[in-house]
């Protein structure tokens, strides 16, 4: 029998050759039976070839869609939606529903004889608990539609309740069937020396409080290198930390009881249980925490970590689950071109692409199908090719293995406003041909559900965009408000709620917009940091505020009332905070409002169902009142920390766009929320500046890379700023150009040495200037060895007062470089792909980045997320720039040559060779790999501030030993000069 035809149509084909002269109410009431028979559960999935598991018939397949709340997706659009996809399915008639991990892995509820096809929407992360029952579907014939490169990210919850991991829950931190009491503990495993651990809720505490904590632990493998602890960290107000004690995690094969009794320092008020180890390889076990305070236990929540949490957790990369054999799934492997190269529609057109018009983009590192990874009587038809290989591909399986499966790999777009949606197309259109072929649908029905996908609302493309260009209300690149008064009013908000806080940051704003007045004590660093100010004489004696909330009434005038978020829309709270600097409104809870007898002049409770609603009311209602320049994405919880106040004062825009993991938040839809961003992008001048950032935390936010690269296209440049406060009174002070301290000569050239510059990273970060890398140049190795370090030149108009306390304390060690790309935060890969003069917007930007370099006496600028053509592209537009330091962390050169060179222009390029990985071993050993034999040898070795600590970059070089010499990157520049004296310019 034909193969399109289904199992009901060949028993009414043989039916009618054996039966030609029976009555025909015998036939139908035959035929009748049939069909009862083959629409039931039991019978519902026969295949054509007869099998047990078979397939619907052509009047009722059947896809199943995985979803999963908060699950994570790899090499794909965070933005697609299994939702979407489901319902394009059911529009075309074909049923399709929604399955939960939980559905998948119950071999009840998701088998062959339910569904004919699993769509897996969530690139190279596929559900581990569900993996052995989706290997069954695929074996008795199911077929899997998947994304990206399949199941090689095994994703698990591997956490528990109540418990934060760090850096997050997965390889280094997840819970194992070994318990202590119980069914499960917690396993903690060295990450190079970098730590990794959990952390309890915190508790109230009163200095000199006797505080006993105990635990239970286990070593699995490796050694103690002394910095293993069952930790007790306290907390002053505001959350300042103060200092940490606890329990050595002592070594031993068997569960033994780790305790220790600490007293509670000066000024802590809060406390937490840190478990944290930075042994590099180590492997340890932890359970059965306890704590009392004074004698009595307090409530741990979830001390024995019995209960699981939410968090789902990347198990890392294994190709093993794809492949044939007894442990894969028999989806094939993948091959890899550093080529790239156009992408086109295969001939045949399987999946009917070229009536979607889409511009598919190559990228420089395109995966695709390997052909050799499937057995030989498996058939590939391509849908999408990149260099004759199949990037897109329908797999008909006729192996032993997985007979009748029909499978579908589908191609991940990358860098276009239509990512999601071709993702969503493809993988919806690889369902519909697998039921095609598998004889589930007819040709007619095959065209009709093609037909019907087409007319799926595509989201609108940003191209050849032309920004509006009015004119900058400042001349500088950020904002700078008035010099600050000579006596500033000083409250201490650390103690305060958190509503009152936020109350304060608003009237702060509006007060200061005139000249600033008011300076809030938001945590210790205030402190410090308002003294240094006095020291600078930039202020002098201050006016201290008994009671912070007396400040509405003494400066009353300056504010026309209040305004009020809604709890029900979780981005409310950032549309009030632009209303408050458009209207000069303070933001207040009603119950506040009341208290300090402030008129509610807007109140958003009920006004938007959702954020899309919120923000589109800000685009369109509240925008065109505000300063188009300025912008901030913040996560509505941090309004609270003090980094609010300048754009307030400078009326700028406040927005926030939740994440994956956000999705269950009062008016979330990410997908919603990035399109009216968007929008509001577009609308915004070339240049611009977003502060905050795009992430805070796995799965909230839309994360760095997304949201640095949506920026980017749109010419809008990003200046993390998420932990900062006081930025509408530093901006005032008024700000003179730095100088770097003199630069000692580079040392005699030793062609048989290796020289390398340590450049620190995350110095665009403002908020790490605040206390964090004041930390590294207190430390008493400071100075000891050369440093390149990363800043953010536009620092000098934010606050002028930090950047020359750097400077003054910087050594002739020191050397500032310009952090990240430029004047501020972009991808010089993406930046203005979606504006019509994408070459006249990267002029412009360099143009400011050269003007802030000169301000800061800065000599070269780390460029971010670039390929070799990228940093040639931007090389002229920084000709007055001598050389140019690529890269956060290691971008995958494989020789010498690929990440030391000199450009056409005369400017040497040093690529960096280290990753964004901690540990002094670790990172030794990748230098000695990644420099080889070549001599003289000239190398940027990235060091990531999150991961390394002083003592670790002087151990690194102890290791590295005098063969390897360290050098500021300027006097790399000289060396590297010296012994290429032909190929670098004379600059």
């Amino acid at each position: 029998m034909p193969r399109s035809q289904s199992m009901r149509e060949q028993a009414i084909v043989r039916l009618q050759h054996t039966c030609p002269k029976q009555g025909w109410h015998l036939l139908m009431w035959v035929m009748i039976c049939l069909l009862a028979w083959a629409a039931s559960p039991q019978n519902a999935g026969a295949a054509p070839n007869g099998a047990a598991n078979q397939a619907p018939g052509p009047r009722a397949p059947r896809v199943a869609v995985f979803a999963q709340a908060g699950f994570p997706s790899y090499m794909i659009s965070p933005f697609t939606s299994p939702q979407n996809i489901a319902a394009s399915l059911n529009r075309t008639g074909i049923k399709a529903d929604l399955l939960d991990v939980s559905a998948l892995s119950d071999p009840q509820r998701f088998n062959v004889n339910r569904y004919a096809a699993l769509i897996l929407a969530y690139g190279n992360a596929y559900p581990q608990a569900a993996f052995a029952n989706m290997r069954a579907f695929h074996q008795a014939g199911g077929s899997l539609i998947v994304s990206a490169i399949p199941f090689t990210h095994a994703v698990a919850r591997v956490s528990v309740a109540s418990w934060e991991a760090h850096p997050s829950w997965g390889t280094h931190v997840q819970t194992v069937a070994d318990a202590h009491a119980g069914a499960q503990s917690v396993e903690l495993t060295g990450s190079n020396g970098e730590w990794v651990g959990i952390n309890s809720a915190k508790f109230p505490v009163h200095p000199g409080d006797q505080i006993a904590v105990s635990a239970w632990g286990k070593e699995v493998s490796g050694t103690n290198e002394g910095d293993d602890w069952v930790y007790l960290r306290f907390f002053g107000p505001g959350g300042t930390f103060i200092s940490q004690h606890g329990a050595e995690i002592t070594s031993g094969p068997d569960w033994h009881l780790l305790e220790v009794n600490i007293t509670a320092p000066p000024r802590a008020t809060t406390f937490d249980v840190s478990p944290q180890m930075r042994s590099a390889t180590r492997k340890v076990r932890l359970d059965d925490l306890q704590v009392s305070v004074n004698g009595h236990t307090i409530p741990l929540a979830n001390g024995n970590f019995e209960t699981p949490g939410n968090d789902w957790a990347d198990l890392g990369h294994s190709s093993t689950t794809a492949l044939f054999g007894p442990e894969g799934i028999g989806i094939g492997g993948f091959g890899e071109s550093s080529q790239g190269g156009p992408v086109a529609i295969a001939p045949g057109d399987p999946l009917d692409l070229a009536s979607l018009h889409p511009d598919w983009k190559g990228t420089a590192n395109i995966q695709w199908l390997d052909a050799a990874t499937l057995p030989a009587g498996d058939r590939v038809l391509p849908a999408l090719t990149v260099g004759g290989k199949p990037t897109a591909a329908i797999i008909v399986h006729n192996d032993a293995t997985f007979p009748g499966a029909v499978d579908v790999w589908t191609h991940h777009a990358a860098g276009s406003d239509l990512d999601a949606y071709l993702v969503e197309q493809m993988l919806a259109r690889g369902a519909v041909a697998a039921l095609s072929i598998k004889g589930l649908l007819t040709p007619t029905q095959q065209k009709a559900a093609f037909v019907a996908l087409n007319q799926a609302p595509k989201p609108p493309v940003y191209a050849n965009l032309t920004l509006p260009s009015p004119r900058r209300p400042y001349p500088t690149f950020q904002p700078k408000m008035p010099p600050p008064a000579r006596h500033l009013y000083v409250a201490d908000a650390r103690l305060l709620k958190s509503d009152e806080r936020i109350l304060l940051i608003s009237l702060q704003g509006i007060v200061n917009r005139k000249q600033p007045r008011i300076y809030l004590l938001l945590n210790d660093e205030d402190l410090f940091w308002l003294k240094e100010m006095q020291r600078q004489g930039a202020t002098d004696s201050t006016i201290p505020v008994a009671d912070p909330l007396s400040l509405v009434s003494r400066f009353r005038t300056s504010i026309n009332g209040a305004v009020v978020s809604d709890p029900k829309v979780y981005d409310s709270p950032d549309i009030a905070a632009s209303i408050a600097g458009a209207d000069d409104l303070v933001m207040a809870t009603p119950a506040l409002a009341a208290k300090l007898h402030l008129p509610i002049k807007t109140d958003l409770r009920g006004k938007f169902k959702n954020n899309v609603e919120a923000l589109r009311y800000l685009r369109t209602k509240v925008f065109p009142r505000l300063n188009p320049y300025l912008a901030i994405c913040l996560d509505p919880p941090l309004l609270d920390n003090g980094s609010i106040d300048q754009i307030i004062a400078a009326r700028g825009i406040a927005f926030w766009m939740t994440g994956i993991k956000a999705q269950g938040l009062p008016g979330a839809n990410m997908a919603g929320e990035v399109a009216e961003t968007k929008e509001l992008l577009a609308r915004m001048p070339l240049n611009a500046v977003v502060r905050g950032f795009w992430w805070h935390g796995d799965g909230w936010g839309i994360d760095e890379g997304p949201g640095v690269s949506l920026g980017s296209r749109f010419g809008k440049v990003t200046v993390v700023s998420d932990y900062v406060s006081n930025f509408s009174v530093f901006s005032g002070v008024p700000a003179q150009n730095l100088k770097q301290k003199p630069r000692p000569p580079a040392p005699k050239l030793d062609p048989s040495k290796v020289y390398v510059a340590l450049t620190m990273s995350d110095g665009d970060n403002l908020s790490t200037w605040r206390s964090y890398f004041r930390d590294y140049f207190n430390n008493p190795l400071h100075g000891s060895f050369p440093m390149g370090w990363g800043m953010g030149p536009s620092i000098i108009d934010n606050n002028p007062v930090w950047a020359r306390w750097y400077y003054e304390h910087a050594g002739p060690n020191d050397e500032f470089i310009c952090d990240v790309s430029g004047v501020g935060y972009m991808y010089p890969s993406d930046w203005a792909t979606s504006l019509k003069d994408r070459d006249a917007a990267t002029h412009s930007f360099y143009r400011w980045t050269q003007t802030y370099m000169n301000r800061l006496d800065m000599r070269t600028v780390r460029l971010m997320n670039v390929a070799a053509a990228d940093i040639s592209r931007v090389a002229p537009d920084l000709a007055r720039t001598k050389f140019l330091m690529p890269d956060y962390g290691y971008s995958g050169e494989h020789t010498y040559p690929e990440f030391t060179y000199t450009l056409p222009t005369g400017q040497p390029v040093f690529r960096a060779i280290t990753p964004a990985e901690g540990g002094a071993q670790h990172l030794a050993d990748l230098v000695r790999q990644r420099v080889g034999t070549i001599r003289p040898a000239f190398a940027n070795v990235f060091i990531w501030n999150w991961g390394s600590k002083p003592a670790d970059i002087k151990q690194m070089l102890n290791l590295l030993g005098p063969e390897y010499v360290p050098v500021t990157p300027s006097q790399l520049y000289e060396l590297y000069k010296q012994a290429h004296p032909t190929a670098v310019a004379k600059r």
